[in-house]
């Protein structure tokens, strides 16, 4: 006799697609935005060209470069604050 399935037990939660998603989705404010930027397109890449060796359509590599360029500007948010914060150090010698 088969066993009856139990309606008290939760359904199995996909650990490696909730890594995924936490990894991947950015939200306002996040201190780890700008590496999850760089890290999907990376990873898409990756997967997109099956290693290197397919070709990226052009929509596909303009909307990369757009995520890129997003990524360039919070590098240079972050290094001209980076600046800020050195030039407020008392007693440093410039």
């Amino acid at each position: 006799m088969a066993a009856e399935p139990n309606p008290n037990t939760e359904p199995k939660m996909d650990l490696d697609q909730e890594i995924l998603d936490e990894a991947f989705t950015l939200r306002p404010g996040d201190p780890l935005a700008l590496e999850k930027k760089i890290r999907s397109v990376a990873l898409l890449l990756e997967e997109l060209t099956k290693e290197g060796n397919e070709p990226v359509s052009g929509a596909i590599a303009y909307g990369f470069a757009e995520i890129l360029q997003d990524a360039a500007e919070d590098v240079a948010r972050l290094r001209k604050e980076l600046r800020r914060r050195e030039e407020e150090l008392p007693g440093q010698d410039q």
